[in-house]
């Protein structure tokens, strides 16, 4: 094991002695994550947050250009199903030593909270902001009034696309993301918005009894 503080560059080996603000040591193929400090590390989460965001628009627009807008919207949801159904697992742990598997994720609020895990989940609150009103432990209510992608769409009057996100992606990629299968999500207001000051959307997030529709059968 390197010692701390040492390197040697001509083999790029070698950890600092204490954590990084910057990545402004020399380069080594032994750094760790805990090398880092804590202001790094939430930047770095910032930057991919935006970088994955990127990233979607970027493969919507050149699917687009090569098999049409329709079929780049029509396969948006389907990535985020599978994504999911592959990926989410590896969140469950997160919530508590109690979580290994997603049938651990049994209530309305333990979804939630799957769903603001991924780099698109808007935990930070930069790429969704809003509101959440409880009426039962089963059903709440949430009112977004920040979505970077409405307001992108917006911004380029990708009208046609815009209802493709807002009233078959997000529903379909909400449900997969909150992984109980009887989480059930109604879109209450929808895009488009006549005034840019209205609440991009608002939605029901429900607990059923029974599991709900998924995939591209699934209607409201």
């Amino acid at each position: 094991m390197a010692q701390k503080g040492v390197f040697q560059r001509e083999l790029s080996k070698g950890r600092p002695d204490k954590e990084l603000d910057y990545y402004d040591c020399p380069f080594s193929t032994e750094l760790r994550w805990e090398d880092f400090s804590k202001e790094f590390l939430i930047k770095m989460l910032g930057i991919w947050q935006d970088w994955n965001m990127a990233q979607a628009f970027t493969w919507i627009s050149e699917v687009g250009k090569r098999f049409g807008t329709r079929a780049a919207d029509e396969l948006m949801p389907a990535v985020w199903e599978e994504l999911a159904k592959s990926s989410m697992h590896m969140f469950v742990p997160l919530l508590g030593p109690n979580y290994r598997t997603v049938d651990d994720i049994k209530t309305m609020e333990d979804g939630i909270k799957m769903g603001q895990l991924p780099p698109d989940g808007g935990l930070d609150r930069s790429l969704f902001a809003g509101s959440v009103e409880w009426q039962s432990p089963e059903v709440c209510i949430t009112t977004v009034t920040h979505c970077v992608l409405l307001e992108q769409f917006e911004a380029t009057n990708q009208v046609e696309s815009c209802l493709q996100l807002c009233h078959v992606a997000e529903p379909r990629g909400a449900e997969a993301y909150f992984v109980n299968p009887n989480i059930r999500v109604t879109g209450i207001k929808l895009p488009p918005r006549k005034n840019p000051n209205d609440p991009c959307c608002v939605w029901e997030y429900r607990m059923t009894d029974t599991p709900q529709p998924r995939g591209p059968g699934r209607v409201e």
